[in-house]
């Protein structure tokens, strides 16, 4: 009996068995239907890519893009319906573009997600409403990739197919309509994929895609002495493309645009590219995660979010120009974006661990990449004055300062092994237990 009990307890404590995986729809309040997709395989804070239909599409055909390969990486997908026949996808921070982020901010408070690796994708009009997207809510989105679109700005038809591209427009415009549909940001901006195929006779190649790169480069400040032209035919896609991979001064890809043959039409969805969209998010483990610097940059001192400046493209590799990541400064040392500087190593410098301390405008002595003892006990929020927004405790648990770690974290990894060790030692003792005491009846 006692054997049995044991059994039954360690039956409890076991792991219940994970079910299938489905679409749910969102509780979220706004007026969009949205729903969203967790795999059996996602981790205890996913990423999250949000998928986005053509004009006339459905949320079942941008459902059906991502699901096979969030199953294999285990990311949330965020798919759902226009309102009109197409995205409204003009710029700002309001209409549709809102709803969409307002859908995000519920999968990361209820699907505990990461909210520096918020990526954005779709086609056609959904490639449009990304570009708007990345423009409009830079301080969501870490990427995006857009398949067939027109610049950011240039939507005109509000549900309804409608652009507008006007000849003469400079660089300096296009990147001025992304800096003005959100006029105070100033962090580093989300990095951009650009599709399109010389075949495009529904949003004119001729004349989107020139403006498109050079609108985004425009906002990044990369020009062609910064990029590298490759022919690539991505795992999976049915044609080459020509890629144009520009590069900031850290190093990071900021804009990746692919151009592809005449015989491309409008539609891309069929062409094989949503493995090398994942690809450019960092999410299939071929290159190192990307996410977003998350929070603004701090304005004076030492000591800020990226070790000072802080290029917000590799936030946990990349070390800004601004500011030691030791000492934790006023406010924190900021710079509004890709500044460069070499890629620290965590835990050498600094109490704070990647986002703690006291410093930046996330608070750190010592930055985000920088300090001794992080992780998600640790950190030093004590050093320093302080930063805009100081968290309690300082250290991060997604990757821990020089020899931090997360104590609650290994707790829960441990947990399981330990009890079922115990319960397999108590079986032993009571099997020794019932054998000695049937020799003393059989005596």
């Amino acid at each position: 009996m006692r054997a049995r009990a044991a059994l039954l307890v360690a039956a409890a404590l076991w792991p219940s068995t994970v079910h299938a995986a489905t679409w749910t729809p969102l509780a979220y309040g706004g007026s969009d239907t949205m729903t969203v997709y967790k795999p059996s395989s996602a981790p205890a804070s996913p990423a999250v890519v949000v998928a986005l239909h053509t004009c006339g599409g459905s949320m079942q055909m941008a459902q059906g893009w991502f699901q096979s390969l969030a199953d294999k990486y285990g990311f949330l997908i965020v798919a759902g319906k226009s309102t009109g026949g197409c995205w409204d996808a003009a710029i700002g921070r309001s209409g549709e573009r809102a709803t969409i982020v307002q859908a995000v901010d519920f999968v990361i408070q209820n699907y505990n997600a990461d909210k520096t690796r918020v990526y954005a994708a779709g086609a056609s009009s959904g490639a449009c409403m990304t570009q708007a997207l990345l423009a409009s809510y830079p301080d969501v989105f870490a990427a995006g990739s857009s398949l067939a679109a027109v610049p950011a700005g240039a939507w005109t038809g509000g549900g309804n197919y409608g652009w507008s591209v006007p000849s003469g427009t400079t660089a300096q415009q296009w990147g001025d309509k992304v800096r003005q549909a959100d006029p105070g940001f100033s962090g580093a901006r989300p990095r951009i994929q650009l599709w399109q195929g010389q075949g495009d006779t529904n949003l004119t190649y001729a004349v989107t895609y020139p403006a498109e790169v050079a609108q985004w480069t425009d906002v990044f400040g990369v020009t062609a002495a910064d990029a590298v032209m490759t022919s690539v035919k991505p795992a999976g896609a049915t044609d080459t493309w020509q890629r144009t991979s520009y590069r900031d001064s850290a190093g990071a890809v900021v804009v990746e645009a692919n151009s592809g043959p005449s015989n491309v039409p409008h539609d891309l969805t069929p062409r094989g590219l949503w493995s090398d969209v994942i690809r450019f998010f960092g999410l299939d483990g071929s290159t190192p995660p990307v996410a977003r610097d998350a929070g603004a940059e701090g304005t004076g001192g030492t000591g800020g979010r990226a070790g000072g400046g802080g290029s917000g493209v590799d936030a946990a590799a990349v070390s800004g120009a601004g500011g030691t990541p030791a000492s934790g400064g006023a406010t924190g040392a900021g710079g509004s974006g890709a500044t460069g500087g070499a890629a620290p190593t965590e835990g050498t410098t600094g109490a704070g661990g990647k986002i703690g301390g006291a410093g930046g405008t996330v608070a750190g002595a010592g930055g985000r990449t920088a300090g001794t003892g992080g992780g998600s006990v640790a950190g030093s929020p004590a050093s320093g004055s302080g930063g805009a927004s100081s968290p309690a405790t300082g250290g991060s648990s997604v990757s821990n300062g020089g020899g931090g770690c997360s104590v609650a974290g290994d707790l829960g990894r441990r947990s399981v092994p330990a009890i079922l060790i115990a319960l397999l030692l108590l079986l032993g003792l009571l099997a020794r237990r019932s054998r000695r005491a049937m020799g003393r009846r059989s005596a």
